[in-house]
């Protein structure tokens, strides 16, 4: 097991394995861990905002290497995972087999609750086969407007699917189970009065939970300020919907979110 640790101020532990993929400690300060892991090197999504499409896309982790990265955070942290999110490099909706399989196994083998187990997607064509699934789903969004969305994430499929989805997804699944929005305010590009409004106005099923990720700043890209980040939590909660700020953690060793790289 050839791999290299990287413990930030914060807390945050990057686990970085030598074949160029990397997962994620977050320990909180209730003595829970979430362990982020990836399904890929590099990704071939092609997200504008994040750092893992910069440097391209190498191949998919095996079931293997997958697994791998959960046990070595379990031996890292001398327990098992309170919860593990599919939210490292790549897309696990191109490597659905090996993402599932693995998430399966992390449910047998370290007791992960199925509703502690998250998958997150860009959305892609064949996000329907993620209806069934037993995991819950967070689905990077980022914007309410089509052209918008398609500039930031060039193969996501359109609003109106996404929506679909989450309806069925939610008609088909166990109350514990629930949509998660993923949604990074970027400044002048999806942080405007216009933006929330639209949000807020699309049909989202009940069980929506919203995720206002602190954004990790790239090229011509930059965070909003934290004042939108907390009116956009204040609207989207009085509309009767869960919402949280995700602050950045890990960021002195790229660990945040969109920071993971391809590096041996």
């Amino acid at each position: 097991m050839d791999y290299k640790i990287q413990k930030s101020k914060d807390g945050v532990i990057k686990v970085k394995f030598k074949e160029g993929y990397s997962s994620v400690i977050i320990p909180t300060k209730d003595g829970k861990n979430t362990i982020c892991v990836s399904c890929q090197i590099g990704c071939p999504v092609k997200c504008k905002f994040c750092y893992s499409a910069k440097v391209g896309f190498k191949r998919s982790l095996t079931y293997e290497e997958i697994l791998l990265q959960v046990k070595i955070a379990k031996k890292i942290i001398g327990k098992k995972p309170t919860s593990v999110v599919f939210m490292g490099m790549g897309e696990p909706l191109l490597n659905l087999k090996n993402v599932l399989d693995a998430a399966e196994e992390i449910h047998n083998k370290f007791l992960v609750a199925y509703h502690r187990i998250t998958l997150s997607t860009s959305g892609l064509k064949n996000i329907n086969k993620l209806i069934s699934t037993k995991f819950n789903i967070a689905i990077s969004f980022h914007s309410p407007f089509d052209k918008i969305r398609k500039t930031l994430m060039p193969f996501a499929i359109s609003i109106n699917k996404i929506l679909n989805f989450a309806g069925k997804y939610c008609k088909k699944h166990h109350k514990k189970n629930y949509i998660m929005i993923e949604y990074a305010l970027i400044k002048g590009i999806n942080d405007r009065e216009k933006d929330l409004k639209k949000l807020l106005e699309l049909k989202w099923p009940k069980r929506t939970l919203f995720n206002l990720i602190e954004f990790n700043e790239i090229g011509k890209y930059k965070k909003a300020n934290d004042k939108v980040y907390e009116k956009f939590k204040k609207e989207i909660i009085k509309k009767g919907f869960k919402c949280f700020i995700r602050k950045s953690r890990g960021r002195d060793i790229k660990a945040s979110c969109g920071m993971l790289d391809y590096s041996r």
